[in-house]
C-alpha cells in the first residue's frame, strides 16, 4: 500500500494593495510555503465588496484552513507554531 503524503495547511492572506503590513505578512507566509509548511493564496479584499466591508483597513488577516488566526502582524515563529497545530 502506498503511503500518503500528509496534507499541509492552506493559508489565505486577506490583503489590500499598498499595505506595508500586508507586504510583511506576505513575506512570512512565502517563507513558510517555501519550507513546505503550507499552501497559500492572497485574497485582495478590494476586489470583493463583501470582503471590503468585512475587513476594510483591518488587514492583513491570515486564515489557516478557513479559520482566522492572525490579524495585522504575524511572525515566522508564531506562524510555524500555528501550522504545527493545524489539521487538514
Amino acid at each position: 500500500m502506498a503511503q500518503q503524503k500528509p496534507r499541509v495547511a492552506h493559508l489565505q492572506l486577506m490583503s489590500r494593495r499598498q499595505c506595508c503590513l500586508c507586504d510583511d505578512a506576505k513575506s512570512v507566509v512565502e517563507q513558510a510555503a517555501a519550507q513546505g509548511l503550507c499552501t497559500w493564496e492572497v485574497v485582495d479584499v478590494d476586489r470583493d465588496k463583501a470582503l471590503l466591508v468585512r475587513y476594510g483597513n483591518d488587514v492583513p488577516v491570515l486564515l489557516i484552513n478557513g479559520e482566522k488566526r492572525f490579524q495585522h502582524r504575524v511572525g515566522f515563529d508564531e506562524l510555524h507554531a500555528a501550522l504545527e497545530g493545524a489539521t487538514c
